[in-house]
C-alpha cells in the first residue's frame, strides 16, 4: 500500500472514530434527560448575570433555603425528603446551583467567590429578607464565606458534613489544570465526564460514599442525579472539571473565625474523618455546636431525613 493511501486509510479511520464518539455522547445525553424525572411543577427561575438559575419556593414563616452539595451530579432533589415538612413552618426556598441540575450552565471555570457572589445575588434579589441556610457537603464552604461576606442577609447556619479544612486548602497545580483542560476537550473530555457520571458510577458512588447502608439506595436516587449530570448536554462537564481540578476549594480559616451566626454541624456517623473535621471547625469557632446522626454516612438528609428535621426543629 503507498503511502498515501496509508495517510488516506488513517485519516478516514480517526474520522469514524471521531463521528462515532460525538455520536455515542450525544445519545448518552439525550438518553440520561428523556423522561424529564426532575420536572418540578414549583419552578421559578432567577435571571442571573451567569445565567438563568432553577429555583423553588413553598410554604410560610421565616426564610429558609437549602444548598445542595458542590457537585455535578447534585440538584435540589437531594432535599425531597425535608422540603415538605419544612414548609409547614418556614418559607423553604430550593435552587439548583449555577452549572448543577436544570440551572444553566455556562462554559466557563467554577470558583468559590463565584459561588458566594451568586448566593448572596440570590437571597437580596429573591429572598429579600434575613435567612436561615442549610448547607450540604462542599457547599459549606460557599455559605460560610456568603455569611462574611454579606453577614446582613443571614441568621443561622446549618452545615451538613462540611469538607476537612484540609480538604478545602488544597489549590490547583499546574497538574489539576492540564486535568481541567483535558475534561474540556470536545470529545475526548465529554467521554471521560460520561464515564464518571455514567449510572454504574452513580451506584458505586452512593453505595460506597453516600449511604452508610448500600441498601438503603433507591434506584430513583441514581437515575436524578444521572439527569442532573447530564441537562445541558456537553456544558455540564465544565463544574465537573472545576471541582476535580480544585478551583471551588477556598481557604475558610479567616471567615470561620470571623462570622458571628449560630452555626451547627451535623456529621454522619460513618463520614470519613468527622470527629476530627468537627473538631477543627470547632477550635476556629468555639461557638459552633454539632451533632452525629447513627448509622449514615455523607447524605444523612436522604438516608435518615427523620433525624435532621428533628434537628431542624430545634435549631431554627
Amino acid at each position: 500500500m503507498s503511502k498515501s493511501k496509508k495517510l488516506t486509510s488513517i485519516a478516514v479511520l480517526s474520522t469514524l472514530t471521531v463521528t462515532a464518539a460525538y455520536v455515542l455522547n450525544r445519545s448518552i445525553f439525550y438518553f440520561a434527560c428523556r423522561n424529564d424525572r426532575l420536572y418540578s411543577p414549583n419552578g421559578h427561575t432567577y435571571s442571573w448575570r451567569f445565567g438563568d438559575v432553577f429555583y423553588t419556593k413553598q410554604g410560610e414563616g421565616s426564610p429558609l433555603l437549602l444548598i445542595h452539595d458542590c457537585s455535578h451530579l447534585s440538584s435540589d432533589r437531594e432535599f425531597a425528603q425535608l422540603t415538605e415538612s419544612l414548609a409547614q413552618h418556614h418559607t423553604v426556598y430550593t435552587l439548583d446551583l449555577p452549572g448543577c441540575g436544570r440551572s444553566e450552565k455556562p462554559k466557563m471555570t467554577y470558583t468559590n467567590f463565584l459561588y458566594v457572589q451568586f448566593l448572596n445575588d440570590f437571597v437580596r434579589n429573591v429572598i429579600g429578607s434575613k435567612t436561615n441556610m442549610i448547607a450540604s457537603g462542599g457547599s459549606s464552604s460557599f455559605a460560610i464565606m456568603a455569611c462574611q461576606m454579606a453577614p446582613e442577609l443571614y441568621r443561622n447556619l446549618m452545615l451538613i458534613n462540611p469538607p476537612s479544612l484540609a480538604q478545602l486548602s488544597k489549590t490547583p497545580t499546574k497538574r489539576h489544570k492540564l486535568l481541567k483542560y483535558l475534561l474540556e476537550l470536545p470529545i475526548v473530555g465529554t467521554m471521560i465526564f460520561n464515564m464518571n457520571s455514567s449510572i454504574p458510577a452513580i451506584k458505586k458512588q452512593f453505595t460506597t460514599q453516600y449511604f452508610s447502608n448500600p441498601h438503603n439506595v433507591k434506584q430513583k436516587y441514581i437515575e436524578l442525579c444521572h439527569e442532573a449530570s447530564h441537562r445541558s448536554g456537553s456544558a455540564s462537564k465544565y463544574m465537573y472539571a472545576s471541582i476535580r481540578s480544585y478551583f471551588t476549594n477556598l481557604n475558610i480559616t479567616h471567615g470561620l473565625k470571623a462570622i458571628n451566626n449560630s452555626i451547627f454541624i451535623v456529621m454522619g456517623e460513618d463520614e470519613p474523618n468527622a470527629k476530627e473535621t468537627v473538631k477543627a471547625y470547632e477550635s476556629l469557632n468555639p461557638a459552633i455546636e454539632s451533632t452525629v446522626i447513627s448509622h449514615t454516612k455523607h447524605l444523612p438528609h436522604l438516608e435518615c431525613p427523620n433525624a435532621v428535621l428533628n434537628i431542624c426543629d430545634i435549631f431554627f
